[in-house]
């Protein structure tokens, strides 16, 4: 049996005010046709299929046309559960037509735990795997925080609800799985996974809670396919426990690595993970320097096959007024775009001292709020119960479903 893993597609999703529909348009058509190349019999996708809850038309456009597409394909099954960016209500609107094209979608928790295990079979009706198929656990679905507690005991009761709740789904799978193989899904942090700064990934838990132990897979499944991690790894020391990482760079930090998706082989319940480099259309360049560096780094670009989008941080001994101009003059004749543009000496002569090349874009909501605490200079402990319910809030808004009634 063969398994397709991807995950984090973030269809819709812009960088710096520049859309990604095409590198999304040509990543779908390559992912089918990848599909029908390699004869995978099981598609996974691990959550965050779009951007935001409320996808454009142009985004579910190409969402429902890749699930024509592979439906039709070598492809016995698609599984996708819901990650912290879509909005459950419109994954699952459309889930009991999509199952009678063997589409199977878990947009949030189920009322019953077993409605997450999945048993997919071929056409004669032969059962080929179970799949655990728990999406991305909200902290109001599983119904544990009572107001008034104090924040460290609301993550340890969401940590403990969400190790609970896979223990269940687990259960449930392996009571039906007798000798088939057991494949789990989830969109979370796992504890042993690693996150770069810069990476474009939203924390899952507002507040301390980022990480949920690894070792709530249990060894007897065959492969684990997560998401919300947007770089490919595995987690810890276990090879068949992945993140298939995104399948275009969301920031220019994320460029840095390959985007690639995984096809496992399994047979007799042990999985073989191989890695596919995803053929990215266009290319994300970031360039630090004085006027000297930036200006050969650009230079050099006019060599590359792909179109370039730029990140330019200028921190030479200059102020450079005209950088802008400088740059665009450069870069008139080639496929290259300049999407963010900071200049340190400029920001220096403005600002002062402190933070001198800090922007909005820079900050999340958390600093920011907790910088207005420095300012005001609120007392330590009054400042740790402000910054909780702020948390709170946060977390509220970030769970907040557009689409549902």
């Amino acid at each position: 049996m063969r398994i397709l893993h991807t995950s984090d597609w973030h269809l819709g999703c812009s960088l710096f005010g520049k859309k990604r529909y095409t590198e999304q348009e040509s990543f779908l058509l390559w992912l089918a046709e990848l599909i029908q190349t390699e004869q995978v019999d099981i598609v996974l996708v691990g959550g965050d299929v779009f951007d935001s809850p409320v996808p454009s038309h142009r985004a579910q456009e190409l969402y429902y046309d890749f699930l024509h597409q592979v439906s039709r394909s070598t492809s016995r099954h698609i599984v996708i559960i819901g990650g912290n960016h879509d909005s459950p209500s419109l994954l699952n609107a459309p889930a009991e037509l999509l199952k009678h094209l063997n589409i199977h979608v878990r947009g949030a928790m189920t009322e019953s735990l077993k409605d997450e295990v999945i048993v997919l079979k071929d056409e004669a009706g032969t059962a080929l795997a179970v799949v655990c198929a728990v999406p991305f656990l909200r902290e109001r679905d599983l119904r544990l925080v009572e107001a008034g507690e104090a924040s460290s005991d609301k993550e340890d009761k969401l940590a403990w609800g969400i190790k609970i709740h896979y223990q269940g789904v687990f259960d449930q799978a392996f009571m039906l799985a007798k000798d088939l193989p057991v494949i789990a899904m989830g969109h979370l942090f796992a504890a042993g996974a690693s996150l770069k700064e810069g990476e474009a990934v939203r924390e899952l838990y507002i507040g301390n809670l980022a990480r949920i132990p690894g070792g709530i897979f249990p060894d007897e499944l065959a492969y684990t396919a997560l998401g919300h991690l947007h770089r490919q790894q595995s987690v810890g020391a276990r090879e068949n426990l992945r993140y298939s990482g995104s399948p275009i760079p969301l920031s220019f930090t994320e460029a840095e690595s390959p985007k690639l998706v995984l096809v496992v082989d399994i047979l007799d319940r042990q999985s073989r993970v191989r890695a596919v480099e995803v053929p990215q259309k266009v290319r994300l360049c970031r360039i630090e320097g004085d006027w000297d560096k930036i200006s050969a780094e650009l230079q050099s670009l006019a060599f590359e096959s792909l179109p370039c989008w730029l990140d330019v941080n200028y921190n030479g001994a200059d102020i450079r007024p005209q950088l802008k101009q400088d740059i665009l003059e450069l870069i008139a004749d080639e496929d290259i775009e300049l999407l963010r543009l900071r200049n340190e000496r400029i920001t220096q002569k403005a600002l002062s001292p402190e933070n001198l090349t800090e922007t909005l874009d820079d900050l999340d909501p958390q600093e920011v709020f907790r910088r207005c605490l420095e300012l005001h200079k609120i007392e330590e402990d009054l400042a740790i119960e402000l910054q909780a319910c702020y948390n709170e809030i946060l977390q509220d808004m970030a769970e907040q479903d557009a689409n549902a009634d």
